[in-house]
């Protein structure tokens, strides 16, 4: 069970400063054609949002939360949180984030349109493709063909060239711009460190009513790891009570991992010094609360056969990565499609 309740004291929660680059992609980053192919492309990626015409998926799950971002009773969007405050955590000092940004638009791409997002930052990618490298998302279309019945969506411009690239046969392709921010963000639950995952699953896992076979952080990462949109379902809301809690006492961000790629972290004499693979969701002001949560099951603790957890030194203590993840995403994907 997670209480969470208006009056609680902050208390010993190990809060940080977050320095680094963030990255994130939005209506400043991308042009109007842009906005509107995305809308059609990845649906799901704009469920909380305005989604406007042509994505038949979103209503559907318009009910959805995103990850951590609390119970929705605040003042923005009933307390679900926009779209503009996740952010991919860059790895790098140009800010590259291992590509995590494309991972989160292809969790949420339509079944209805072959398609992949793909990350031009990665030096490997750049080359495969064959353009240069540079801080834009390539959104790649198989078959232009499938875009041209929600054309009237487009404006004459890309319309034109949906339907040139169907007349050719061929795949249709757009730059999509991303944006990097410098960012000092003080009040930070960072999970990447170890006195945070020590406090998070002494909280949240370790005070819960239902037995668990975890005995650490890591062992609970097939939860924070969840498939599901936002990490929740009907019968499981267990991360979007750790939001509201969070939100009610005070923590300002939270640092987690991308439940869409391969996460890692590696420490060297207990201090971090590599990661990649997460994810910072910013909440601002608190969020006044008076809430019960009942946990319907215990924490999950096994991944499917594909994805390994792999720890680092002692019991972790040097590091842990999370292998095969993105790999299973895929694989999901390209089942969905075909049933």
């Amino acid at each position: 069970m997670v209480e969470s309740r208006s009056e609680t004291p902050a208390g010993a929660i190990p809060l940080s400063t977050f320095r680094g680059q963030l990255r994130q992609l939005n209506a400043a980053s991308v042009d109007a054609d842009g906005l509107a192919l995305l809308r059609v492309c990845a649906p799901r990626f704009f469920v909380l949002d305005d989604v406007g015409d042509g994505a038949d998926e979103a209503p559907v799950l318009r009910a959805a939360f995103r990850r951590y971002s609390g119970d929705g009773r605040g003042p923005e969007q009933r307390g679900q949180l926009p779209r503009e405050r996740y952010f991919s955590v860059a790895n790098a000092a140009d800010g590259d984030d291992a590509g995590v940004l494309a991972e989160e638009l292809n969790a949420y791409r339509s079944l209805q349109i072959p398609l992949q997002f793909f990350d031009l930052m990665r030096q490997d990618v750049a080359v495969a493709l064959g353009t240069p490298r540079g801080c834009q998302v390539l959104l790649a279309v198989n078959e232009a063909q499938a875009l041209r019945r929600f054309r009237d969506a487009f404006s004459p411009a890309l319309r034109a060239a949906v339907d040139a690239a169907a007349a050719a046969r061929s795949p249709f392709f757009m730059s999509l711009g991303t944006m990097i921010v410098d960012a000092q963000i003080g009040g930070v639950l960072d999970l990447r460190l170890p006195a945070a995952q020590r406090w998070f699953f002494a909280n949240f896992v370790e005070r819960s009513m239902l037995p668990t076979p975890a005995r650490r952080f890591e062992d609970v990462l097939p939860e924070l790891l969840a498939l599901a949109c936002g990490g929740s379902t009907l019968d499981n809301r267990r991360l979007q009570a750790v939001g509201d809690h969070l939100r009610a006492r005070g923590v300002q961000a939270l640092v987690y991992p991308s439940a869409r790629c391969d996460v890692a972290v590696q420490y060297r004499s207990g201090e971090l010094v590599a990661w990649h693979g997460w994810n910072l969701v910013r909440y601002g002001p608190a969020v006044v609360s008076d809430s019960l949560y009942i946990d319907l099951g215990p924490w999950e603790t096994q991944f499917p056969p594909p994805v390994e957890l792999q720890r680092q030194g002692r019991d972790g203590s040097d590091g842990w990565r999370v292998h095969g993840l993105r790999a299973w995403n895929h694989s999901l994907y390209a089942l969905r499609r075909r049933l």
